[in-house]
């Protein structure tokens, strides 16, 4: 069996979406000729933790080697989630003092372990990086060098072209992020992106690349994580349940909790037959913003959740909300929850901008798109679902379009671009 090198700073037991991703292609690859190796790190703090994840990884046979000198321990991990005034003001600081991000002193480390596991797995045949952080590319660049394989590197989401992740205090800043970017372009055998736009904006911003180098390999689901959901009891209620899953990193939910407090006021018939189920971290500023509305008595939240136990939520809900921030290249944004909101084959209210996620959903057909930031407009659309609900009417979705975006079906087409990679080599 051939054997993948994966470089992931964020991995299982490591919560939130940025981890999905990476995982299931670390799953599947196994079911296409590929052994993954994965190199990630100990962590002693971070946001949530998710040791779910961990034991689906450990039982789907992926290896993880990590960095650190004392044995890891996940149940030692400090869990605790920053202020987001905080957080924003901490990540301005560190963008400030390191290029390309926080994690550029992990690079060290990373490197000292690939070397010492290299004979272990006597080699490995192809390198895979996966960024945000950016540091996992610039990793990547120095094993191919170093160990002559090829290198793919997949964006998560955009380097230099996504403001809203990365905050450039001077041009020199940006100008930095462009060369390390243009550099490791330049190295990579393959570009994998999660969407057209970033596509787009890669090879129209450097010169290096060709349109065949870039392949799109979208979010997706796991059938399996529905599968097993659906075989266990669900948080079902008597009452009409609006979810949202995921945090509000980068995001204000404000016009949201303006929606919930215009459909109980034009609807007081109705409030308490609905509920508004919010699935994942949830501030305390953001509960503040629901004190003030007086809502905060419609509102189910559940706090973070391990994996699996959040797909039972959302089997569980009649609808689910999904949001997109406005701003520069905001058409570019495609966060890895739609993809499992669309697995859930639950009907969707969509405040999205143009771009490629309103594209990819506009096929999904059981979904009501929402133009502006308009709580009025959400409103209307939550009483539509509701009555269509109560009228046995609700959209279905589109079944045809599901199977592309299933992750099995994704591994594979990122297997087969390995192969091809390892057939020149």
């Amino acid at each position: 069996m051939n054997k993948v090198l994966i470089i992931s700073y964020y991995f299982p037991p490591m919560g939130m979406g940025g981890v999905q991703r990476t995982l299931k292609f670390a799953k599947y690859l196994k079911d296409y000729g590929w052994q993954p190796v994965v190199i990630t790190d100990s962590p002693k703090k971070y946001f949530a933790v998710d040791n779910s994840l961990l034991e689906e990884a450990i039982e789907s046979g992926i290896k993880i080697e990590r960095t650190g000198n004392k044995p890891f321990d996940p149940s030692k991990i400090i869990v605790k989630a920053p202020k987001e005034n905080m957080r924003k003001l901490r990540s301005a600081v560190s963008q400030f003092f390191f290029i390309p991000d926080s994690k550029i002193g992990w690079k060290k480390k990373a490197l000292k372990k690939i070397d010492e596991i290299w004979s272990k797995y006597n080699g490995f045949d192809l390198v895979f990086a996966t960024a945000p952080p950016y540091t996992d590319f610039l990793i990547g660049q120095e094993v191919k060098r170093k160990y002559k394989i090829p290198l793919v590197i997949d964006y998560r989401d955009a380097w230099v072209d996504s403001p809203v992740l990365n905050y450039y205090p001077t041009p020199y800043h940006k100008l930095k992020n462009m060369r390390l970017e243009k550099g490791v372009l330049k190295i990579a055998n393959k570009v994998i992106t999660t969407n057209r736009r970033v596509k787009e904006y890669i090879i129209s911003r450097y010169g290096n690349i060709e349109y065949n180098d870039v392949k799109i390999i979208s979010h997706g689901f796991d059938s399996e994580d529905f599968e097993k959901a659906a075989h266990s009891e669900l948080p079902s209620t008597s009452k009409f349940r609006v979810s949202y899953s995921g945090s509000f990193y980068t995001r204000n939910p404000k016009f949201y909790f303006e929606a919930i407090k215009a459909f109980v006021d034009k609807y007081p018939e109705l409030k308490n037959d609905i509920e508004f189920c919010f699935i994942g971290t949830f501030s305390k500023e953001n509960l503040q913003i629901a004190k003030n509305l007086g809502i905060e008595q419609y509102l189910n939240i559940t706090g973070y959740l391990e994996h699996i136990n959040c797909v039972k939520y959302v089997m569980a809900s009649d609808v689910l909300f999904l949001m997109i921030s406005r701003g520069e290249n905001e058409d570019a944004a495609m966060p890895g929850k739609v993809g499992e909101y669309i697995g859930s084959r639950k009907n969707i209210i969509a405040c999205i901008p143009e771009g490629v996620t309103k594209k990819m959903l506009e096929k999904y057909n059981a979904i009501k798109f929402i133009d502006d930031e308009n709580p009025e407009q959400i409103a209307r659309a939550i009483k539509e679902y509701y009555d269509e609900k109560k009228n046995g009417t609700m959209p279905m979705a589109n079944e045809e379009m599901l199977e592309e975006y299933d992750r099995k079906n994704l591994t594979y087409e990122l297997a087969k671009e390995f192969n091809l990679l390892k057939d020149i080599d």
